[in-house]
């Protein structure tokens, strides 16, 4: 019995001494030309199976995944990964999956949750989350109707002047709206910008 463990005890040496030697003397490493063949089939494999960790990395991967930009395109996934970028606070991202609720692309048409990721935008400053919940509010959409607030929002985006669309939406609102409704509409936006706003 003795006899057996010793010679186990002396292979298992022998075989770590002899794997330790290969290994540092260079034995067993690819050739240059073998190791870059080998980089190249791996970047060409799909690396979809790893999740990406940053808001910036889970937008950028789930326009690809929306728009189907060297992947098939696949709603369902692109609507995943703009909720974990929206979970982490990319206002971005909150207004692509108000968008996709709104219009049943790989979620389910709620008029209800568009609203609720349209506000989450527009409340980090997003002028497109602005301006769709304005409209959200104008039209009822998700929300109960309120002109007032309404204008605050397509105010607050019209401010931002990335879109012409928004200046036009707001001046056209102001003519269905009474002097003094504009005027509380612009107070609120105001006091949005003081109190809640980027930056505060």
């Amino acid at each position: 019995m003795r006899n057996s463990a010793a010679r186990f005890i002396c292979t298992w040496a022998v075989l770590c001494c002899y794997s330790s030697i290969m290994l540092f003397s260079g034995c067993g490493t690819k050739s240059e030309p073998e190791q870059e063949t080998n980089s190249k089939a791996l970047e060409s494999l799909p690396t979809t199976h790893l999740e990406p960790v940053t808001p910036a990395d889970q937008l950028a991967l789930a326009y690809k995944y929306y728009l189907g930009e060297n992947v098939a395109a696949n709603h369902g996934r692109a609507a995943m990964l703009f909720r974990k970028a929206a979970d982490n606070g990319s206002s971005e991202a909150q207004f692509a999956l108000g968008c996709m609720h709104q219009n049943g692309q790989g979620v389910t048409q709620n008029y209800l949750k568009a609203a609720k990721w349209y506000l989450k935008s527009a409340q980090a400053g997003n002028a497109n989350g602005q301006y769709l919940i304005g409209l959200s509010l104008k039209e009822g959409s998700g929300v109960p109707k309120d002109p007032i607030e309404s204008y605050k929002w397509i105010h607050l985006a019209a401010q931002q002047g990335l879109d012409k669309k928004h200046i036009e939406a707001r001046d056209q609102l102001a003519l269905l709206l009474t002097p003094p409704m504009v005027a509380e509409g612009k107070r609120r936006a105001d006091q949005f910008m003081m109190y809640q706003g980027v930056g505060n």
